[in-house]
């Protein structure tokens, strides 16, 4: 029983390439797999949740985590979107130097295979199930003051639900919500590849006064 955030992840870290040794999942593993987006930090401000790398972070088959949190190098639009959220928010401190990131569905896909693997079916089903197990016990291990969740797949395949919930009501789309997630406060935002800056910043916003 690994007695430490860094064991288990590293246990997460080897059950993961195990299953790529079985033909039928490694055929749909074509753009890279990572688990955690940084090292393990022990009771983090920030969690961060997204859906699925989309290989553009890096097509790396991961066998380790890296050493600084990749967000913060990132010249794609989730990590600039993100690190001028968060210092509009006064968090890019604890993007800095207390936060994790982790996927919910930890081989990466271009946006446009993504459709793929929000769906059920073998098997990208069992790759959903696999990450999700393993999100949960990282979650439980990590013990963050706060989970930010990017969006509606995220939220899907780790089975939160909202409360307190804002739309836009042109499209009806999400923008905003409130929920926990293995004990911790969780909050919705809508993906920062494609979002409005400024409904975001209210998720980011309400981080702050959680961790403050």
């Amino acid at each position: 029983m690994p007695n430490s955030l860094e064991e288990l992840l590293s246990q997460a870290y080897s059950d993961t390439h195990e299953l790529l040794k079985k033909p039928e999942l490694r055929k749909v593993v074509k753009r890279g797999l990572l688990i955690s987006y940084g090292p393990p930090i022990q009771e983090p401000d920030l969690l961060l949740v997204s859906f699925q790398g989309g290989g553009k972070t890096s097509s790396e088959e991961w066998t380790t985590w890296p050493r600084r949190l990749l967000y913060l190098d990132s010249d794609q639009k989730f990590g600039k979107t993100l690190r001028e959220l968060c210092g509009k928010a006064g968090l890019s401190k604890s993007l800095e130097s207390s936060a994790m990131a982790l996927p919910a569905v930890f081989p990466q896909a271009r946006d446009g295979d993504a459709s793929q693997w929000k769906l059920k079916k073998e098997p990208y089903g069992q790759w959903r199930r696999h990450s999700a197990e393993w999100v949960t016990r990282l979650t439980d291990a990590i013990r963050p003051k706060v989970v930010m969740v990017f969006g509606q797949e995220a939220s899907k395949v780790l089975g939160i639900e909202w409360s307190k919930i804002q739309r836009r009501h042109k499209q009806n789309h999400q923008t905003f919500g409130l929920s926990t997630f293995r004990g911790a406060p969780a909050i919705y935002c809508q993906h920062l590849s494609r979002c409005d800056k400024t409904e975001a910043l209210k998720s980011f916003r309400y981080a702050k006064k959680l961790i403050s």
